[in-house]
């Protein structure tokens, strides 16, 4: 089977388990949303984030390298299972006697018990990794679908059920720890777990080439969510849960696609290195592809904000529907930002996406903290300047690995930018038409008129692209 067909064959089996796991999870965040007040969503945030950047040491990156290597052997895997062992537990230690200055920094000591018990996944991380590399660099996806899609039902249920027992923020804590419990579960029993050897010798490469990754995923973790951080710190836990509510609704249909695009994407890669021409021609092929999806998807979201705030979340959560609309406008860049960030580290230039992180670093902090100074609708319209202007900076060094020109990757999304305003443009008209119509059946006209504005278009202008469509739906079907 070629390479093409084994990504297509992973991306079928991966988008299944997303699509159910994702309707499931959207319902049921829908549901605890209503549940949980705004300063229950505030504190999770800021714990969320702290856990995230410490995670990314934890891991050190040498699940990236286990798959991207040409050969490893098993005396390998059971040194980098040792560090991993050691690494995870050290975090996890520091992490729990670092809780308390949690709590001062953002003036609630609510946080300290929540740190402490979310820096219990630690441990899951240490056990899971090296299971999950190789079943990915073996490109065994069908089983990882199945992991995942249970894995994110049990998180969802378990979060429902005690969401709606009264556990407030415990609900969001507890449930996510069941869900990494289980999926380490399911990846363990399934085989590759190694015993533990606590030597570095010989692993030095990997260590390297994860030390890269690691810092590009730590300066990954402080750029992106740094906003949260400077929100926790300036605004109340209300305006912060108001905001990473909208952030997360915003961002919901990116994380999940881009997990598996990129879990797909980076094996793919990393077996086409010595073929580049063939690579480049796919990676358009995929941005294309990408784009055409999310365009009316996120863009579509931001449309109708007022009235899907309204209607799903209630009116305590009006307060979102800025940030949700500025937000979702930029989340496609973000997409197709990653996943060549993702095809360059496969190529074994992960010091190139270091440097992309590490201007991160610099550029979006700066712009949150100029941000904050007007609350949330000022952390919102940082987004707006700010990622547009790191793309531009940081492409001019992934085009030099990739061999593809902006100009080409505009060309490639093009049509659906232009379909995207047009649909845009059309919502927001009809909305001052249907404006006396009662507000749920409002909601369904103008998702009936974007969708169809934006396949009449985008049909107009790349008439090529339903035989892609129709071509990955064929393979899907192999």
């Amino acid at each position: 089977m070629s390479i093409e067909r084994q990504a297509v064959s992973a991306l079928k089996w991966s988008a299944i388990a997303k699509v159910v796991a994702q309707l499931v999870s959207w319902l049921v965040t829908l549901l605890v949303i209503r549940l949980l007040s705004p300063d229950d969503y505030g504190l999770i945030a800021i714990s969320a984030v702290i856990i995230a950047i410490f995670a990314s040491i934890g891991e050190l990156g040498l699940g990236a390298s286990i798959v991207q290597s040409h050969t490893i052997s098993k005396s390998e895997l059971e040194k980098l299972a040792g560090a991993l062992l050691a690494l995870n537990l050290g975090v996890g230690l520091l992490v729990g006697l670092a809780a308390p200055l949690a709590g001062m920094l953002f003036n609630d000591v609510r946080l300290i018990d929540i740190v402490r018990v979310s820096a219990l996944q630690f441990l899951f991380n240490a056990a899971a990794t090296i299971p999950y590399s190789l079943a990915t660099r073996k490109m065994r996806f069908k089983w990882l679908a199945f992991v995942d899609l249970v894995s994110a039902l049990v998180t969802s249920l378990m979060t429902l059920v005690l969401a709606w027992s009264g556990a407030g923020v415990w609900a969001l804590v507890l449930g996510n720890l069941s869900g990494i419990a289980c999926r380490t579960t399911l990846l363990l029993a399934r085989g590759g777990a190694m015993r533990p050897a606590f030597a570095l010798q010989g692993i030095s490469r990997h260590l390297a080439f994860g030390g890269q990754i690691v810092v590009a995923r730590m300066a990954w973790q402080i750029a992106y969510q740094a906003d949260v951080l400077i929100a926790g710190h300036f605004l109340t836990k209300y305006a912060v849960g108001v905001y990473s509510v909208s952030l997360q609704l915003a961002t919901m249909p990116m994380d999940k696609v881009m997990s598996t695009i990129n879990r797909v994407a980076f094996p793919t890669v990393a077996r086409m290195q010595d073929e580049l021409p063939r690579f480049r021609a796919r990676l358009l092929d995929a941005c294309r592809l990408l784009a055409f999806v999310a365009m009316p998807v996120l863009w579509g979201i931001s449309a109708v904000s007022p009235e899907f705030v309204s209607l799903t979340l209630g009116e305590r959560w009006l307060d979102a529907i800025f940030p949700l609309q500025v937000v979702t406008l930029i989340i496609p860049i973000r997409m197709i930002s990653a996943v060549f960030g993702t095809s360059v580290s496969a190529l074994g230039r992960a010091d190139v996406d270091v440097r992309n992180m590490l201007l991160s670093c610099i550029v979006l902090p700066i712009a949150f903290l100029s941000g904050v100074q007007w609350g949330v609708q000022g952390l919102a319209l940082s987004w707006v300047g700010a990622v547009p202007l790191l793309f531009y900076l940081n492409y001019s060094r992934m085009r030099r690995v990739l061999g593809i020109r902006l100009r080409d990757v505009g060309a490639a999304v093009f049509g659906s930018i232009a379909a995207g305003v047009t649909m845009y443009i059309a919502v927001s008209g009809a909305r001052l038409v249907l404006n006396a119509m009662p507000e749920a059946y409002r909601f369904g006209a103008l998702i009936a008129v974007g969708a169809t504005t934006y396949l009449f278009v985008a049909t107009r202008l790349d008439k090529k692209i339903w035989i892609d469509v129709k071509r990955l739906a064929t393979a899907l079907k192999e």
